[in-house]
């Protein structure tokens, strides 16, 4: 999801460049220092407003079957009544958007003890929580979840990680599996074509073959 021109800019440099971000998207450090200095919030390829209203359109490759739906809202697709986690809640307001239409249990994850303490001053709805997102088994137990939503965390270890991108990417879609409950919702907001993104998100822990990709 997101624009097509960042999508083929992101791919052209990762890809066809082999270039990484020097900038450590993928560690603490960086994210500490970015966020003591940030006044606004910041949202990364969409505003939780557009995510709210966005029409999911169907179009894997991967699916076999042709009788699920083509199109599906985000409700739909995560619904108000699961309990769900935002991963990297960051500066963004999607988790305290979540809470506002109707969503009735919002956790909010980052590994950023800044950004922690900025959301539990501003968003007390939230229940925010400082946590790796490569490491979900150390901060919840197994099936916790009925959706989980990311929007760039994903994006930001797959454009810095460099060699350990594959194994990175993977260790989030793993641990998505194991808190989700079963047949629960891991959306993943991602600037990235899906064929780059969709082989690094496969693990053995989903149980489950073929998975709908959108945009």
């Amino acid at each position: 999801m997101g624009s097509v021109r960042g999508r083929a800019l992101l791919d052209l440099a990762r890809h066809r460049l082999g270039w990484t971000a020097r900038g450590g998207f993928d560690t603490k450090e960086f994210w500490e220092r970015s966020y003591a200095k940030a006044v606004l919030p910041h949202e990364w390829a969409l505003p939780p407003s557009s995510l709210l209203k966005y029409e999911f359109r169907d179009v894997s490759m991967h699916r076999t079957t042709t009788t699920a739906r083509g199109t599906a809202t985000l409700d739909q697709d995560c619904p108000r009544a699961a309990k769900t986690l935002v991963l990297g809640g960051g500066t963004s307001t999607l988790a305290q958007a979540l809470c506002d239409e109707g969503w009735s249990d919002v956790t909010a994850l980052d590994f950023s003890e800044v950004a922690v303490k900025r959301g539990l001053e501003m968003e007390p709805s939230v229940n925010w929580m400082v946590g790796d997102a490569r490491r979900l088994d150390e901060t919840f137990s197994d099936e916790t979840f009925g959706a989980i939503v990311d929007k760039g965390t994903v994006d930001a270890i797959y454009l810095s990680a460099g060699d350990s991108c594959t194994e990175d990417v993977g260790a989030v879609a793993a641990g998505a599996a194991r808190v989700l409950e079963p047949r629960g919702t891991f959306l993943c907001v991602s600037l990235s074509a899906p064929q780059y993104l969709w082989p690094l998100l496969q693990c053995d822990a989903w149980d489950i073959q073929q998975c709908e990709v959108r945009r």
